[in-house]
């Protein structure tokens, strides 16, 4: 015997179906140009709004822009579904489209590092660090990066020093093909030359692109020159004669490979041969606020050249 379900019935069922699932407003465009749905974001992660005690958009927004999108959440219900359709991942479908314009403005640069991650070890983490703090157009680009880091690690699956990742130690290549991005830029060779050579590692970073590009077909990369030390500075095979060597390298490899290439260490050097005592915060590598704008300096020019008609 069919069953029939009264018209009574059938409306309660609809009425309970769309009490269940919420619509969401449109998305308020922030200040640097994302998009974001404060309500979806209180509603989709209400640990956030037990910590901070608030559905404040301006609040959420800090957790989104300080955390969250580092620990993989969605800004918007739009771009959660596309996640999950595969439509933002770094893949031939979704492979970085550069809408070109005759006149470049910070938003548009800011939505081109929106979709970039940075690959890297400390002196990349102190990049991380300042364009949190400052008002930098490379804000919302995603970091995997972290202490030590080096291309020896990056390239073992269960190395212990993997950049985290949504709570998740795991290799770079698996942590791209969970975000929404269009392109990589990568800068190691610090710690590799501690204990490589030039052509190892040269050959390291050359094997992680690719490790990177299998798992993510048709993403962007960008290879990031490595920055000078200081003046007499060296570790074992970390000098800045082999830093240049390994720059050069790496420039050929960019240009063979259709690869970017964005040479930072250059203007660090502003004429010399090594990082400034100005640029340097400990005698050897690391590098002050000053550098760091350098840094961000040639970030937003290469995004606008590539914008640019």
């Amino acid at each position: 015997m069919k069953k029939i379900i009264r018209p009574v019935a059938a409306a309660m069922m609809i009425c309970i179906l769309s009490v269940a699932v919420p619509v969401y407003s449109e998305p308020e465009e922030m200040p640097d140009g994302v998009l974001f749905d404060s309500e979806y974001y209180a509603d989709k992660y209400q640990d956030v709004v037990d910590v901070y005690q608030t559905r404040d958009t301006e609040t959420l927004y800090m957790h989104y822009r300080t955390y969250g999108r580092y620990e993989g959440r969605f800004p918007t219900e739009a771009r959660e579904i596309a996640a999950s359709e595969g439509k933002v991942s770094g893949n031939a479908a979704s492979a970085n489209k550069i809408v070109k314009k005759a006149v470049v403005s910070d938003n548009d640069i800011r939505e081109y590092y929106s979709k970039s991650v940075f690959i890297g070890d400390s002196v990349m983490t102190g990049y991380k660090m300042y364009v949190n703090y400052y008002d930098s157009l490379a804000s919302n680009a995603f970091f995997l990066a972290t202490n030590s880091y080096a291309t020896f690690h990056a390239l073992k699956e269960n190395s212990n020093l993997h950049p985290l990742f949504r709570g998740v130690k795991q290799p770079v290549w698996k942590s791209v093909s969970c975000m929404e991005v269009d392109r990589v830029f990568i800068m190691l060779g610090t710690n590799d030359l501690i204990c490589w050579s030039v052509d190892q590692t040269a050959k390291g970073i050359f094997d992680l692109t690719q490790r990177i590009l299998e798992e993510n077909p048709g993403i962007e990369i960008n290879l990031i020159s490595m920055t000078p030390l200081y003046p007499g500075a060296s570790k074992n095979s970390l000098t800045n004669e082999n830093v240049n060597l390994l720059n050069d390298t790496l420039r050929e490899m960019a240009e063979d490979n259709g690869f970017g290439y964005v040479d930072i260490n250059t203007p660090l050097k502003d004429g010399g041969k090594a990082l400034p005592p100005a640029f340097c915060s400990d005698g050897l590598v690391h590098e002050t606020n000053a550098a760091y704008a350098v840094w961000d300096k040639e970030f937003t020019m290469y995004a606008k050249e590539l914008i640019q008609e």
